[in-house]
């Protein structure tokens, strides 16, 4: 299968997959440590337990942010070297415990523990079943198993596929979100960039009214997720429209934050999915740009 195929399948396999998923760890307090699709797993964690999230070379710069507490290193290859640097130096004052799909990567040796996320992985990809394996792991973590995947996940899921709309790929992107709903819009702005070589960033909803809203031009388009219970993204919007930005806002409103968050995800992923067989995509960009994938790879795995 070419990645496009493989990414639509291994969306399929969350409805299997993510209720399987049980962490159980006994802990006091924690930090998640993670980069890209990873730092946003263990960002989300902040809106539904007591926890910190950082970047390994945060760790890394203040190895005191990880206290005495219990620190979960997420990385779905183990191999990226900052997180396995950062394991390593904190690894003597502090328990280390590595969430992973690969129980024998370097990550693995370098922490006292190992959570192992055994998803479903049909190839080389951008990130779908894997991502939201290690943000449900690191949300049930956080909250010792009082949130948990959603009983009703096929629901949740459907809907999303019949609000997906396909995607101007031709434009640069800006994607707000705030509270648990901003993981979901940098998650957004990430499989831009992987999928499409878009420009795309993302940014907390109020953040950007200080200073980016002024860095707008005509060929962007703004993405809002949003609720019911926070207007100010459905407002924003609208003023934006009034002014001729092109600008959208989704309700992703349901019965519970973990619900929520998820319709966010998997609304993502079919708009990004839906975009690319309309554009007859075979491959994601990342893939097929080598030249980049090279510099990405050297950089990551050392």
């Amino acid at each position: 299968m070419n990645s496009i195929d493989v990414m639509a399948s291994e969306m399929k396999c969350q409805l299997e997959d993510l209720p399987k998923i049980q962490p159980k760890l006994a802990f006091e307090e924690c930090v998640f440590v993670g980069s890209g699709d990873s730092y946003v797993a263990g960002l989300a964690t902040r809106y539904f337990g007591p926890c910190s999230c950082v970047y390994p070379t945060d760790l890394l710069a203040n190895p005191s942010l990880a206290g005495n507490k219990t620190v979960f290193f997420v990385s779905m290859s183990g191999n990226t070297q900052a997180n396995i640097s950062a394991a390593e130096a904190v690894r003597k004052n502090c328990r280390t415990v590595a969430i992973t799909a690969n129980p024998s990567s370097r990550l693995a040796e370098a922490c006292d523990q190992v959570i192992h996320l055994n998803y479903t992985q049909l190839g080389k990809t951008a990130g779908t079943v894997g991502f939201t394996s290690s943000l449900l792991a690191c949300i049930m973590l956080a909250t010792k198993g009082k949130t948990s995947c959603p009983a009703n996940l096929p629901d949740v899921y459907n809907k999303a596929i019949k609000a997906a709309d396909e995607i101007d790929t031709s434009r640069s992107f800006v994607l707000l979100g705030d509270t648990f709903l901003l993981p979901a819009a940098m998650y957004f702005a990430l499989k831009l960039n992987e999928v499409f070589g878009a420009k795309a960033f993302a940014y907390p909803l109020e953040e950007f009214c200080h200073s980016p809203l002024f860095g707008l031009k005509d060929n962007d388009s703004v993405m809002i997720l949003g609720t019911q219970g926070n207007e100010m993204g459905r407002r924003l919007s609208a003023r934006l429209e009034q002014n001729s930005v092109c600008s959208r806002f989704f309700d992703c409103s349901s019965s519970s934050s973990i619900e929520s968050l998820l319709y966010a995800v998997f609304l993502v992923q079919h708009m990004i999915l839906k975009t690319a067989r309309k554009l007859g995509l075979a491959d994601c960009y990342f893939l097929s740009n080598k030249r980049l994938l090279e510099i990405s790879s050297d950089f990551i795995y050392g």
